[in-house]
């Protein structure tokens, strides 16, 4: 496996109506924009208490990237903690680390040991967008990582039933007025166990679609087991966990790359 090759792992309403002859043809009303008994802001602040007391994760598992021209898969090891900071290795054959990045809240890192290459810039807004070509921050899948979601803070929203799948539904979250962002969650029927996330941009292009495809129970926490990273674009990215430490205690060194020997 190439070592570029090793980074890069790292890391829907058809409005429809009908008529049939001479028969009236009955307009059919959006999805409802109430539901009874249903509050939005309640829903987003239950979602916002998910795993809170997950302060820090450690993972182990297999990485899968598809792209225009194939995929290809590997292991890997993550470390993650609440105050914004991530670690990923790519894993050899032997379970020494062919290549890592990480990010310590300020300061990205990227080392690739078989190139004996370096690499690290000074910034607070690191994504992973040049890696697996997919925007998503690093900010975001560290959330994503431990079983919560993105929510921006004093967000509110409007929940409406799929139009896919009519005992689902679907909550609509916008932030802004000029850059506009909309985030899209999709629940099960108790409104409260999300299986598919979505994050558009201004332009109300997809950014990144994160799709819950098996969930564990660690300890007293629901994490992904089984998750699907992707876009509109062909990229798809999939982690599947073999085993979660949650509140695993790490030093502040553990986010931090140094230059391989």
């Amino acid at each position: 496996m190439k070592p570029t090759y090793a980074v890069a792992c790292c890391v829907l309403i058809i409005f429809s109506w009908g008529c049939a002859g001479l028969k009236e043809t009955k307009h059919q009303p959006p999805l409802p924009l109430q539901i009874p008994g249903a509050d939005p802001a309640t829903i987003i602040e239950n979602l916002t208490r998910i795993n809170r007391e997950l302060i820090s994760f450690k993972g182990l598992g297999k990485i899968k990237i598809w792209r225009s021209h194939g995929h290809q898969s590997t292991r890997i090891a993550w470390a993650g903690s609440h105050s914004q900071k991530l670690r990923v290795e790519i894993l050899g054959v032997t379970g020494r680390p062919l290549s890592a990045l990480a990010f310590d809240g300020s300061r990205f890192y990227l080392s690739l040991h078989t190139e004996k290459r370096f690499y690290q810039k000074q910034t607070r807004h690191a994504s992973l967008e040049r890696l697996i070509s997919i925007p998503i921050s690093i900010s975001d899948t560290i959330a994503i990582m431990a079983g919560r979601l993105p929510l921006w803070e004093d967000s509110s929203g409007s929940l409406t039933v799929n139009p896919s799948h009519p005992d689902t539904y679907l909550l609509t979250i916008r932030k802004g007025w000029f850059r506009k962002q909309t985030a899209k969650i999709y629940l099960r029927e108790d409104m409260h166990t999300v299986y598919q996330f979505e994050l558009y941009g201004s332009r109300n292009q997809l950014q990144y679609r994160v799709t819950y495809l098996k969930q564990g129970q660690y300890d007293q926490f629901r994490l992904p087991a089984l998750l699907q990273i992707s876009d509109d674009q062909h990229n798809r990215v999939q982690i599947s966990a073999e085993r979660i430490w949650p509140n695993a205690e790490m030093a502040a060194e553990t986010f931090i790359l140094k230059p391989p020997r």
